[in-house]
């Protein structure tokens, strides 16, 4: 993994700390992956309506979780609240992510697209 990548997997990590410290201790490799595929969705839908000047792709989000239970939704509120705020600065499109468990350890990284 270069550089780049380094420092987004981090950012990424730390854009999502609010919504893995809900994850049991330990969790499982699953678990950890499903939050994942819902943080870069979020990420990747901001990152994406910024650049082209628009909400299309949070509104698509928020459509598709709509009959998601309460505190999915809000989560998912709260995480594009966050980007936009906290991690506006950070403009990259997310493009392959991986999750391993090694060790016990779930480890996580992704790649600038």
């Amino acid at each position: 993994m270069n550089t780049e990548d380094e420092k987004i997997t981090r950012t990424v990590l730390s854009f999502a700390q609010p919504v893995l410290v809900g994850l049991p201790k330990p969790c499982s490799k699953d678990q950890f992956a499903g939050v994942m595929r819902t943080v870069l969705t979020v990420w990747n839908a901001v990152v994406k309506d910024q650049r082209a000047g628009g909400n299309e792709n949070e509104a698509a989000v928020l459509a598709a979780i709509s009959s998601a239970p309460k505190e999915v939704q809000l989560m998912v509120k709260r995480l594009i609240k966050r980007k936009k705020t906290k991690f506006a600065e950070a403009s990259q499109v997310i493009g392959q992510h991986w999750v391993h468990e090694q060790g016990g350890e779930v480890l996580f990284g992704c790649e600038v697209e």
